[in-house]
């Protein structure tokens, strides 16, 4: 009987030695512009940033972060720095001679890709980090999303561990 509550005891000063892993707080936020205007960067700035949020608080994060209203209260901040597209033209021309003939040919394709740009911060440590590709603005955030918590998982120790 001793043995048993000795154990049981030994088995719960373990167990509150032991905290569960804190999940990191996280502010979100994009740079207002100072006149109050309004710009259509800005409309589309925060879209993604609503877009992020959403994916942020969804069930596949709740247990790795959580959203906090303010900096001061925040492990890791990420601003979004700038939403846009890129595109890339690629030109190419050939000639060919047969016969006493030539013939040529030229080809010309370009490729837009959608980015994100985040700073992201934690403690001393800032990181520039860019989301780029091919997708719609929702999927963008939550490929964004991904990069973010993987940086932030590998950079951010929470307080208490």
């Amino acid at each position: 009987m001793k043995a048993a509550l000795l154990s049981l005891a030994l088995i719960a000063a373990a167990a509150s030695g032991v905290a569960a892993a804190e999940p990191l707080k996280v502010f979100a936020f994009t740079n207002e512009v100072p006149s109050a205007s309004v710009d259509e960067q800005l409309k589309a700035r925060r879209e993604s940033l609503q877009d992020l949020v959403k994916t942020l608080s969804s069930p596949r994060y709740v247990k790795m972060l959580t959203l906090v209203k303010s900096r001061g209260g925040a492990d890791v901040i990420i601003e979004l720095v700038s939403r846009g597209e890129t595109t890339t033209s690629v030109a190419s021309s050939s000639s060919s001679a047969a016969g006493g003939a030539t013939a040529s040919a030229s080809r010309s394709s370009t490729v837009t890709k959608q980015f994100l740009k985040f700073r992201i911060s934690a403690g001393q440590r800032t990181h520039n980090l860019t989301t780029e590709d091919q997708l719609p603005w929702t999927k963008m955030a939550e490929r964004a999303a991904e990069h973010l918590v993987k940086w932030s998982i590998e950079n951010v120790v929470p307080a208490g561990l």
